[in-house]
């Protein structure tokens, strides 16, 4: 199974790269009627860069009144964007196969060819290759987004080709200036609503409770520990999560509720594992694929705190004002985590991370040190997810109330 999930991601980062090409042949589409009207605006990236832009998602039709707002998303989003009530329309779009597949890259590009907008938007600052190639071949008057993320956290724009990066750009009719390296998510977010002429000032996300099956929600109090995480190099080790566990069962009398995805339903089982008898494993429970989107939220929502890597749960637990600790490596630090606010946040439920304070924070904008590429190469992990102890996780689930 290792191997085909390897042999996999190869394959779709050879796509990814080969898409830059796709550009010499295509032509940057406009509305074929003068009277285009409504809002396109591309959001497909990942559940927790969506629940972060939620708070600037809010403004669209401030900034827009009377026009008709339709979102291009990720499909995993499209349920949680329909709740919000944001949207008029919704059109989702598998991601991971759009990356992956041609032919349904080809269909997805055929869906808009007899629309026509007044305006589209690409919000995103790590826009990918093929998130402007969609851009290109959606029919709008004007085309504006944010200039790009050329960082290795954007791994699509930062293996292309320069004169490619150069026409990617030439997409739109005005590229936003994204402010530098150094914002948080939240901030950059508000610098494009700014950018627009909206005066906005960035605020924690607000997701509005979801009707969901009662009985999905555990009996309080319980907390939920989100093990899990986009990429195995920012997973801090089950083994430590273990640990953690009897601290909430005998000293907080939390149940613990696992969540993730179903293909992490192993972590389940090595939790249980390596908390031997350190607390009862019956106050432990199974919810790895076990809910949807909305029933997550609510799970998160109705918990006394949530306790895990930077992966969408921990962006969830700041949408739902749950309290939040994040086990956080430093490869990125500053721009998804820590939450950094605009407005008084004063009342929200913190979110506090856990991270090793090593001075090469924040390498994504330089270079790996050799000790970190080592330690890579043997663990899997970053050095800095193995450098948060124990410890400081239970003081900062103490912090925390």
């Amino acid at each position: 199974m290792a191997w085909r999930d390897a042999w996999e991601k190869a394959g779709r980062w050879g796509n990814i790269w080969l898409s830059q090409f796709w550009i010499a042949g295509l032509r940057n589409l406009r509305p074929a009627f003068c009277d285009a009207r409504g809002i396109a605006v591309i959001k497909v990236d990942a559940i927790g860069d969506f629940l972060i832009w939620l708070d600037s998602a809010s403004q669209y039709r401030a900034i827009y009144p009377g026009q008709t707002i339709t979102l291009i998303c990720n499909a995993a989003c499209a349920e949680l964007a329909a709740g919000t009530g944001f949207f008029d329309e919704i059109i989702p779009i598998q991601s991971r196969r759009f990356e992956a597949d041609n032919r349904y890259k080809r269909e997805v590009w055929r869906r808009f060819r007899d629309r026509g907008y007044q305006t589209l938007l690409q919000p995103a600052y790590s826009r990918t290759i093929d998130m402007d190639l969609l851009a290109m071949n959606i029919p709008a008057q004007e085309k504006i987004a944010f200039t790009a993320d050329e960082s290795r956290v954007n791994l699509s724009r930062y293996m292309a080709f320069g004169c490619v990066r150069k026409k990617l750009d030439n997409i739109y009719d005005r590229l936003i200036p994204a402010g530098g390296e150094q914002l948080m998510e939240l901030e950059r977010n508000a610098v494009f609503l700014r950018g627009l002429g909206h005066a906005f000032r960035a605020g924690f996300p607000v997701l509005a409770p979801m009707q969901v099956r009662r009985e999905v929600i555990p009996q309080k109090p319980y907390a939920v520990i989100f093990p899990g995480a986009s990429s195995g190099k920012k997973m801090w080790p089950i083994e430590r999560y273990a640990e953690v566990g009897p601290y909430l069962i005998t000293q907080k009398d939390y149940d613990i509720y696992l969540c993730g995805v179903g293909d992490e339903a192993g972590l389940y089982r090595a939790f249980v594992e390596a908390m031997e008898h350190s607390a009862p494993a019956s106050r432990v429970h199974d919810l790895f694929g076990k809910t949807t989107l909305p029933e997550l939220a609510e799970v998160i929502r109705n918990a006394c705190l949530l306790v895990g890597n930077d992966t969408s749960g921990i962006h969830f637990a700041a949408a739902v004002n749950t309290r939040g600790i994040c086990v956080f490596g430093e490869f990125a630090y500053g721009r998804f985590l820590p939450y950094r606010c605009e407005r008084d946040s004063s009342d929200h439920e913190p979110i506090l991370v856990c991270s090793a304070g090593k001075d090469c924070a924040g390498c994504a904008h330089g270079s790996i040190t050799p000790a970190c590429k080592e330690h890579l190469v043997r663990t899997g992990r970053y050095q800095c997810m193995d450098a948060v102890s124990v410890e400081q996780v239970i003081k900062a689930i103490e912090q925390s109330g």
